[in-house]
C-alpha cells in the first residue's frame, strides 16, 4: 500500500508546522478536544505535545536557523529589488515589516504547544429550484488548546485585521466589505470575517476564544456546532463519542504524538448525493443523437453557427449551418441545427425538411424536440408531429440497457474509493524512532465487489528476505496486486458502459488483431504482481526483480521489444539525431553463472543497464555481480539479510503473510539533496553564458548564487537513519506499520556516513 506515509504527513504538518511545544501536559488530558469536532466530518487530525518527540523538532530547528543565517533570504530580497525597483521595493520592505510586527502578536510556540485539532466536513447539496444544484466549499475547524489562549486569540484577530487594511488599501474601494465583525456568542468572543460578497456564495472565516481553547472555523454552522460540544450543549453529536470512531482506535496502539480519521463513507456521502441527482436528471430523457460528430470542417461550421446563434445572428447562423450540411449530409445534430435556424428565418418548408431529415439521420430526441422554443411555429404542422412521434419510438427503441448503463457505471466507479470503509491512524515516539500504525478497514461484503480481485493477493514470495544479501542497504518487497484481474475489470467497466463503451472496447480489440498484438497473451499473461528491489552497500549495485509466470514467454516478449529498440531506433536515429537519446545497444553480459543475460546501453550511458530472466523473475540492474549475490542468496549460497545487525535493528520484520515490506536507507539524504541543488546551479550557471541579454543573464546568474548558499543547509539534514515499513492484509484491513529512525547525536555533530 503507497499510502503509508499520506496521512503520518498530514499530521505533522499540523503538529510540527507551529514551532516546538512548550511542557507537557498532563496523560490525562491527552487528545481530548475531538469533543469539539462533530461526529459528521470526514477527516480528524490530532496532534499533542509529546517531549519524546521534541528532538525532531530540535534538528529541524537546527536547519531553519542555518537558513536564516546562509544570507539566501537577503540575497532573494536584494534580487526581488533588482527587479521591481526602489519605490516598489521600499513598499515591500514596508509590508515584510508589518508582517512581521503583527506575527510578533503571536506566540507562536504556546499555540503549537498544547494540543491541537484539524477536521473537515462535506458540504452538503444543495437542490435548488429547476436543474439548480450548489454544492458550496467544505467546512473546516482548527481548535487549539494551550497557554496563554487569549493573548493568542487578540494576536491572531490583530494580525488579520492588519492584513485586511493592507488589502483594501491595495485594492480600493471595491474592497471596503472586507472587514473583521466583533461580537459575543453566549459570552464567547467571536471575529467573522466574510470572504465573498456574492449574494450566492456566504463563506465565513471566524475566530472564537472559549476558556483554554481558540476555535478557526471556515463555516458559520461548524463554529457554533463546535462550541456547543466544547461546552457539552446542543443536540450535535462528537466525533470522541462516535462508536465508530472509537472501534477505529480500538485496533490501534494507544497515541502519543498524534491521531488521524478518515471517513470515507462520510465524504462519499454528498458526492453519491450528487451523482443520484445528475442521474435523475439524465434519466428523464431518452434523447438520442446518433451518426454526430465531434471534430472535423462540419463541425466547427457548426460551432460557429451557434456562436452567431448566441449572439442574435440567426441569418448568419443559418449560412454556417447550410454550409455545414453540405460537408456532412448525414450528421443528425448539424440537420437538427438547420431546422432550429430555418424556422427561426420563417423558412417553415425548409425548416420540416431538415428536421425530417434528422430524425432519419439519427435525432432521436423527442423531449428536446417537443420543447424547443426554436421549433415552437412548426408546433401544429403535420410534417412536425410525424417527426415527433417517429423521434419517439425510436428513442424508445434505443434506450433499452443504455438505459441503466451510467447508472451501473456511476456506481462501478464509486465502488472504487467506496470500498474502503475508514482509516485510523497513530503516531507515537520511541527513543529516537518515531511510529505510525494505521488501519485501512474495507466495506463488509467488500470481497464481492468486482475491483477487490485486483487488491486482494499476497506476494507469492512468503520469506521476504529471499532475495536480500548480507550486504543489502535498502530493499522493497510487495505483492498482492493482480494486473491481469485490472484488465479485467477495464474491459468490464467499458462493457456495462452502454453501447459508447462496447464500440470503443470492439475498436480496441481490433486494433490488436490488425497489429497480431494481444494485450493478455503478450503481456499481461506472463506478468506477475510480486516486485523486489535491492540497493547494496558500498554502491555495489541496485537490482529489480519482477516476478513472472512464464520465464520463457517473458524472455521471448521483452527480448523482442529490446530487439526492436536496438534496430528500429537505430535506424531512425539516422534521419533523426534526437532519437539517438533514447537509442538501445545490446551485447551479451558475461558471467558464467548467468546464461542469456544482455547488456544494454541506452543513448551515449557508458553504464549498462544488465537484464535477464532467472529464477522466475524479470531481471534488470545496473552491476551484474549484484544480479549474482541476489540469486545466490536465494539459494542459500550467499549470507542473507538477517546477517546484517544494522538493517535487521532498523527493519521491520513481516510476519508469515503480508502484502509489502520496506526499508530506505536515509543516512546521506543531505549529501544527495546538497549534490542535486549543486548540479542545479551549476547547470543553471552554464545555461545563463546562452542567454543574450545582460540582465536576464545576470538575474539567473545571482538566482544561481542563492541556491549555492542553500547547499550547505540542506547539508545538516542529516539527521535520518532510515524509514521503514510493512503492511499486512487479512482480507478486510490493512494494517501499516512505519517507522522512521533517526540519528541519537544532535544534528550539528553528525556526519553523514
Amino acid at each position: 500500500m503507497k499510502h503509508k506515509y499520506l496521512f503520518s504527513t498530514m499530521a505533522a504538518m499540523v503538529v510540527a508546522v507551529l514551532a516546538p511545544a512548550l511542557s507537557a501536559r498532563g496523560a490525562e488530558d491527552k487528545f481530548t478536544l475531538a469533543r469539539g469536532v462533530p461526529a459528521d466530518v470526514f477527516l480528524c487530525i490530532e496532534g499533542q505535545h509529546n517531549p519524546e518527540h521534541a528532538f525532531v523538532n530540535e534538528y529541524w530547528s537546527e536547519i531553519w536557523t542555518a537558513a536564516k543565517e546562509s544570507g539566501a533570504g537577503e540575497d532573494l530580497m536584494a534580487l526581488v529589488g533588482s527587479l521591481i525597483g526602489g519605490e516598489q521595493m521600499t513598499e515591500v520592505n514596508r509590508l515584510k515589516d508589518r508582517a512581521a510586527e503583527l506575527l510578533a502578536g503571536v506566540d507562536w510556540s504556546s499555540l503549537g504547544g498544547g494540543e491541537i485539532v484539524y477536521a473537515q466536513r462535506m458540504s452538503n447539496p444543495n437542490f435548488g429550484q429547476g436543474r439548480n444544484v450548489n454544492m458550496g466549499p467544505p467546512d473546516m475547524l482548527w481548535l487549539f488548546r494551550g497557554q496563554n489562549a487569549a493573548k493568542n486569540y487578540e494576536g491572531l484577530v490583530a494580525l488579520i485585521e492588519g492584513a485586511l487594511v493592507e488589502i483594501r488599501t491595495a485594492a480600493g474601494p471595491k474592497a471596503e466589505w472586507l472587514a473583521v465583525v466583533k461580537e459575543q456568542r453566549d459570552g464567547i468572543p467571536v471575529a467573522t470575517i466574510k470572504l465573498a460578497d456574492m449574494p450566492q456564495m456566504r463563506f465565513l472565516v471566524s475566530l472564537a476564544l472559549r476558556e483554554d481553547v481558540i476555535v478557526i472555523a471556515a463555516g458559520d454552522q461548524i463554529l457554533d456546532e463546535s462550541l456547543a460540544l466544547l461546552a457539552g450543549k446542543g443536540d450535535k453529536a462528537s466525533l470522541a463519542t462516535s462508536a465508530r470512531y472509537q472501534a477505529a482506535f480500538a485496533k490501534l496502539p494507544a497515541p502519543e504524538d498524534s491521531k488521524v480519521f478518515f471517513d470515507m463513507q462520510t465524504m462519499l456521502m454528498p458526492i453519491r448525493g450528487l451523482i443520484e441527482f445528475a442521474l435523475a436528471e439524465g434519466s428523464g430523457s431518452n434523447d438520442v443523437f446518433l451518426n454526430a460528430q465531434d471534430s472535423g470542417e462540419a463541425s466547427e461550421l457548426n460551432a460557429q453557427a451557434l456562436s452567431s446563434y448566441r449572439e442574435g445572428n440567426q441569418a448568419k447562423a443559418l449560412e454556417l449551418v447550410q454550409q455545414a450540411a453540405e460537408k456532412a449530409p448525414k450528421d443528425s445534430r448539424i440537420l437538427y441545427n438547420l431546422a432550429c435556424f430555418n424556422a427561426l428565418n420563417g423558412n417553415q418548408e425548409a425548416a420540416l425538411a431538415a428536421l425530417n431529415q434528422a430524425v432519419d439521420a439519427g435525432c432521436y430526441a423527442p423531449q428536446l424536440i417537443s420543447t424547443d422554443a426554436d421549433l415552437e411555429s412548426l408546433r401544429e404542422k403535420p410534417e412536425f408531429k410525424a417527426a415527433l412521434t417517429k423521434a419517439t419510438e425510436q428513442a424508445k427503441a434505443h434506450a433499452g440497457a443504455d438505459a441503466e448503463a451510467p447508472r451501473k457505471l456511476a456506481k462501478r466507479i464509486m465502488d472504487l474509493p467506496g470500498m474502503c470503509d475508514y482509516i485510523a491512524e497513530v503516531g507515537y515516539t520511541k527513543g529516537r524512532s518515531v511510529h505510525s500504525e494505521s488501519v485501512i478497514a474495507l466495506v463488509p461484503g467488500a470481497e464481492k465487489l468486482p475491483f477487490y480481485p485486483v487488491i486482494s493477493g499476497k506476494p507469492e514470495n512468503a520469506a521476504f528476505d529471499r532475495f536480500l544479501p548480507q550486504e543489502t542497504k535498502s530493499f522493497s518487497v510487495s505483492g498482492g496486486f493482480e494486473i491481469m484481474a485490472l484488465y479485467q475489470f477495464v474491459e468490464d467497466s467499458f462493457k456495462i458502459a452502454g453501447r459508447d463503451g462496447e464500440e470503443l472496447w470492439s475498436t480496441w480489440e481490433k486494433w490488436q488483431q490488425d497489429a497480431n498484438f494481444d494485450v493478455r497473451k503478450n503481456v499481461l499473461g506472463w506478468m506477475g504482481g510480486d516486485f523486489v528491489t535491492v540497493t547494496l552497500e558500498d554502491n555495489q549495485g541496485s537490482v529489480l526483480m519482477w516476478r513472472v509466470k512464464d520465464e520463457a514467454v517473458a524472455r521471448e516478449k521483452v527480448g523482442a521489444a529490446v530487439e526492436f529498440l536496438s534496430t528500429k531506433l537505430v535506424e531512425a536515429a539516422a534521419d533523426n539525431p534526437a532519437l539517438a537519446m533514447m537509442s538501445v545497444r545490446k551485447s551479451p553480459a558475461q558471467h558464467e553463472k548467468l546464461e542469456g543475460f544482455q547488456n544494454l546501453f541506452i543513448g551515449m550511458s557508458p553504464q549498462p543497464v544488465v537484464w535477464g530472466v532467472a529464477d522466475g523473475h524479470l531481471i534488470f540492474a545496473d552491476k551484474i555481480d549484484a544480479i549474482v549475490t541476489c540469486l545466490d542468496t536465494a539459494k542459500g549460497a550467499h549470507p542473507g539479510i538477517r546477517k546484517n545487525e544494522r538493517v535487521m535493528s532498523e527493519a521491520l520484520v513481516p510476519p508469515d503473510s503480508y502484502v509489502s515490506v520496506s526499508l530506505t536507507d536515509q543516512r546521506a539524504l543531505g549529501q544527495e539533496l546538497a549534490a542535486a541543488i549543486g548540479m542545479v546551479s551549476m547547470m543553471s550557471g552554464f545555461a545563463s553564458m546562452a542567454i543574450p541579454d545582460e540582465q536576464a543573464r545576470a538575474m539567473i546568474g545571482k538566482a544561481s548564487g542563492i541556491l549555492m548558499k542553500l547547499t550547505p543547509v540542506v547539508s545538516k539534514i542529516n539527521f535520518f537513519k532510515s524509514i521503514a515499513s510493512t503492511t499486512t492484509f487479512d482480507g478486510k484491513v490493512w494494517h501499516v506499520h512505519a517507522v522512521t529512525h533517526y540519528v541519537d547525536a544532535p544534528a550539528s555533530t553528525v556526519s553523514a556516513n
